[in-house]
């Protein structure tokens, strides 16, 4: 059984809450907090496996208690965000400890029962995590990865990423110049309406250009292009394409139909990544780029939230090699020097 804190200052939403983490057999709703001060004291005395917490609370608001969280008793948190004014301080939690954020239900009948389910998903998604992101660790001796010999001038990267995902690419973007000479294009799997508030958090932390890609528009160096909700990120003939075919796993966008465009259009010019998150998106479509000459690496499993996708990506030997977060950025400064 899952155990969840439930952490909100409205008793109304609260309810909401509990009402949706029951329709799932396997949670246990086993305490609501009212407040920061709340949500942490609970935190430490009854060490749930997940905590929901909201980022705008009395006495103590959510960023504060998620820092108090992280410091004392690492958990594995759950930000119920509204979309609007709180949106960012649900993508500023993701870089305090974090490991997920969603959207508070609307009332839209078809809309809450999304959002609701994607809420019970989340929940199940984290639990158990071991936060190895979150806790210090020894520093770890630095290593030059191995890169094969290149002739090919690199264009494009690919990245493909879910749990876990966007506080790698915060981080990874902010160590990259503006004068990167290649395009970044990026499937993240994100609760829908979040994609511009995601867009506007890695914006604010890189000298690249971030945006959400636009059918039709060139694919340009120093551009990072975020594939838009219910939409496949694909290149051809030098541009973006945006493809309402169906869902590949489950997923649209999907990181394997990304990885596949950049093989069959660029083959050897481009490189791709398969970052943290559950199951194996990403997978074939990194395989597909391997074997057409392109460069190919997973997270390694110190720096991956959740390590599933890279690890199927490695397993699978779709991945050239494997990198932990603070060697990301210095690989991709060599692959196009």
């Amino acid at each position: 059984m899952i155990r969840v804190l439930v952490a909100d200052d409205s008793p109304t939403f609260r309810a909401v809450m509990r009402h949706i983490l029951a329709a799932a057999p396997d949670v246990e709703v086993v305490a609501e907090a009212t407040d920061g001060v709340e949500a942490v004291r609970l935190t430490q005395a009854l060490r749930p496996d997940v905590v929901t917490l909201d980022v705008l609370m009395p006495r103590l608001n959510g960023l504060e208690a998620l820092e108090q969280i992280m410091a004392s008793v690492p958990t594995p948190v759950v930000v119920v965000s509204a979309q609007g004014e709180d949106e960012q301080l649900g993508f500023t939690a993701l870089g305090l400890g974090a490991v997920e954020v969603v959207a508070k239900p609307q009332s839209d009948a078809e809309q809450h029962r999304r959002q609701a389910e994607a809420i019970r998903m989340a929940v199940r998604a984290v639990a158990g995590l071991t936060l190895v992101g979150r806790r210090p660790r020894a520093a770890r001796a630095r290593r030059t990865i191995e890169l094969r010999p290149r002739r090919e001038h690199l264009e494009a990267i690919g990245v493909v990423a879910s749990t876990g995902g966007p506080q790698v690419l915060h981080h990874v973007f902010a160590a990259l110049p503006a004068s990167f000479p290649a395009a970044i294009l990026v499937v993240q799997h994100i609760a829908v309406g979040f994609e511009a508030g995601l867009v506007r958090w890695i914006g604010s932390g890189t000298a690249l250009r971030a945006k959400a890609a636009e059918a039709g528009e060139p694919v340009s160096p120093g551009t990072i292009y975020f594939a838009p909700a219910g939409k496949h990120l694909v290149v051809a003939d030098g541009q973006v394409r945006l493809d309402g075919g169906p869902p590949v796993k489950g997923f649209r966008p999907s990181g394997t139909v990304l990885l596949q465009s950049l093989a069959s259009e660029l083959g050897p010019r481009a490189a791709g990544l398969v970052l943290s998150g559950m199951g194996d998106d990403g997978v074939a479509g990194l395989a597909a780029l391997r074997l057409r000459g392109g460069f190919t690496a997973a997270l390694g499993p110190a720096s991956s939230v959740v390590y599933g996708m890279p690890k199927v990506a490695v397993d699978a030997g779709a991945a050239e090699v494997q990198a932990e977060l603070e060697e990301l950025a210095p690989l991709l400064l060599r692959l196009v020097a």
